[in-house]
């Protein structure tokens, strides 16, 4: 993506005097990333799986789940008239992404074979918070560059119905896979978040 935006930039300094809307400020997603815990005890996966199914996050299916990744995405942008018409001058997209996950209080004195069933789980877990990490950066990315390459509208009220328009549509497409992606896996269950 930076390398896309450093090429857009170098050739709209190359072409000067070109059209302001030819000339949109680009900004990277802010993205802030966070976590919270819950913990859980025992001394058999059982036991583990039991506390996760009673303490773990809410998901989208209203039930209990060892894990979560939620994210938020917020946007604003400035739009500029010249000529008649109404044009995008920036966008900006800020990303909150929050990891829920599980902390084994009494790993101490665990039998070595459930300590490593538990990394494998961190692991699973590790990888499935990574792929929501992508999804949620390639929803801010696509934000930025839709809204970037909306063309100059003949009034800002047009312009505003268009822009919301593409980050409603974008938002939605990013949900949905989200959704996709944590019902085909089971939320992570068929890809290790398991301990059973």
């Amino acid at each position: 993506m930076i390398r896309t935006h450093s090429l857009v930039f170098f050739m709209v300094i190359i072409l000067g005097g070109y059209s302001f809307f030819n000339n949109p400020a680009i900004a990277a997603p802010l993205v802030h990333i966070g976590a919270s815990s819950y913990t859980v005890n025992g001394q058999s996966s059982l036991i583990l799986s039991s506390e996760m199914d009673l303490k773990g996050p809410v998901g989208t299916d209203g039930n209990r789940h060892p894990a979560k990744t939620k994210w938020d995405l917020q946007w604003r942008f400035k739009h500029k008239e010249q000529n008649g018409q109404c044009g995008v001058e920036s966008v900006q997209v800020s990303l909150g992404i929050t990891h829920i996950k599980p902390v084994w209080r009494d790993k101490v004195g665990a039998s070595e074979s459930l300590v490593s069933r538990w990394l494998s789980f961190e692991e699973a877990l590790s990888k499935i918070q990574n792929h929501h990490v992508d999804l949620a950066i390639e929803a801010a990315t696509a934000i930025e560059d839709n809204v970037l390459d909306v063309v100059p509208q003949k009034s800002c009220a047009d312009l505003n119905v268009v822009v919301e328009g593409i980050v409603r549509n974008i938002k939605e497409k990013y949900r949905t896979l989200k959704t996709d992606y944590e019902e085909a896996t089971n939320f992570g269950r068929h890809n290790g978040l398991t301990l059973l």
